[in-house]
């Protein structure tokens, strides 16, 4: 099925200050210009960091760092929710304390065609071998790899990205793009750079048979 390419000329959503690339400068303009995934620390891919003789019983490194802060209400069972929201979007009770900083919980789940499933509690960069150059504001992301045998989905191919109580997706100036399909509408391929807010039960097509389904997002 073919999908409309959107307008790819101008400055877009992509760029930053100065015309410069805001993706550019966190995932490099090329592959292969850009931390690999075995130069990073072991522990902020969820991997077990290796431990030598002299470590064993001293405490180890925080698991992850602390979750941001973000304007909330809290219900009488301490669920935190969107100050727009009348009622939990945990246990359903209804709030009505006054908007405070509150550490922000998941939002939502990212479902994989593969089967993995991924609480959104920090950026996700999805991609054949992902990797980045530089930690962005929102803090070191999850490397999410996935199989491409017809080699369609890019090295870093889409980054996940959590602002506030939102969840957006951005484009990584993938070669074959990403489709973004929303219930009750047409398929819109995004543009190279592009980011936007996802909704619950999205989907992101990345092509070569994977997709990511997007579950529970507030």
């Amino acid at each position: 099925m073919h999908y409309p390419d959107a307008p790819r000329d101008g400055a877009g959503p992509g760029t930053g200050p100065q015309g410069r690339s805001i993706t550019s400068e966190l995932y490099g303009d090329h592959d292969g210009e850009t931390v690999m995934r075995s130069e990073l620390d072991p522990a902020s891919l969820g991997a077990e960091p290796d431990q030598g003789p002299a470590a064993s019983g001293a405490p180890g490194p925080a698991r992850g760092a602390a979750a941001p802060l973000v304007l909330g209400r809290r219900c009488v069972q301490g669920h935190a929710s969107p100050p727009s929201y009348p009622q939990c979007a945990v246990c359903g009770e209804h709030l009505d304390g006054e908007t405070e900083q509150v550490p922000r919980p998941a939002l939502g789940r990212v479902v994989f065609s593969t089967g993995e499933v991924i609480d959104l509690v920090q950026p996700l960069v999805v991609g054949r071998q992902p990797s980045v150059s530089r930690v962005p504001s929102g803090g070191m992301p999850r490397l999410v790899s996935v199989t491409s045998p017809s080699g369609d989905i890019s090295r870093n191919h889409l980054e996940v990205r959590l602002e506030g109580w939102h969840v957006m997706v951005r484009d990584l100036k993938a070669t074959n793009g990403t489709v973004l399909e929303r219930p009750g509408q047409a398929p819109r391929r995004l543009a190279q750079g592009e980011m936007t807010i996802v909704l619950d039960g999205d989907v992101a097509d990345l092509g070569d048979g994977v997709s990511l389904r997007f579950e529970a997002v507030p």
